[in-house]
């Protein structure tokens, strides 16, 4: 019986978010950007879980979008001045909050199966795991850990 509750539990975390993503990756290409990260690799993100992107000052707490003021995680380098605020998509609306970046992330279409996991220790708790793509490495953010250091 704990195991069909654990089943049901894990079945009640699937968001609307991942479900999303498991649909885009049955097609086999995945849109993402590539997001240039202060002292750690690049990451890699989702397309789909962008709402929008904001040219904005790097040093605010905050970022308005559609009346509402979001919380910002920084991934970019503290010495910039003017970056470049993504906003992310979260299962509710309350959720939502800005990465961010440098400038304008690239943007890439990358085939699944070109993107390979890597069997590294990680330290950082923003970060979910390593992968490999065409020999560079990246990471994949860890949302839940970011959310909840941004108070979400």
């Amino acid at each position: 019986m704990s195991q069909t509750n654990s089943s049901g539990k894990l079945a009640d975390q699937i968001s609307q978010q991942e479900l999303q993503h498991l649909i885009t990756v049955s097609t086999g290409f995945i849109d993402a950007y590539i997001i240039d990260c202060h002292g750690k690799e690049p990451m890699l993100l989702p397309q789909n879980i962008v709402l929008s992107a904001l040219d904005s000052n790097t040093q605010v707490k905050t970022v308005e979008w559609h009346e509402a003021q979001l919380p910002v995680y920084a991934v970019n380098d503290p010495l910039r001045q003017n970056g470049v605020a993504l906003v992310i998509e979260g299962d509710e609306i309350n959720q939502r909050f800005a990465l961010m970046c440098n400038e304008m992330p690239n943007t890439i279409r990358i085939r699944i199966s070109e993107v390979v996991d890597v069997d590294q220790q990680v330290n950082d708790p923003a970060i979910f795991q390593y992968v490999r793509m065409d020999e560079r490495l990246f990471h994949i953010p860890n949302m839940t850990h970011i959310q909840a250091a941004i108070g979400l």
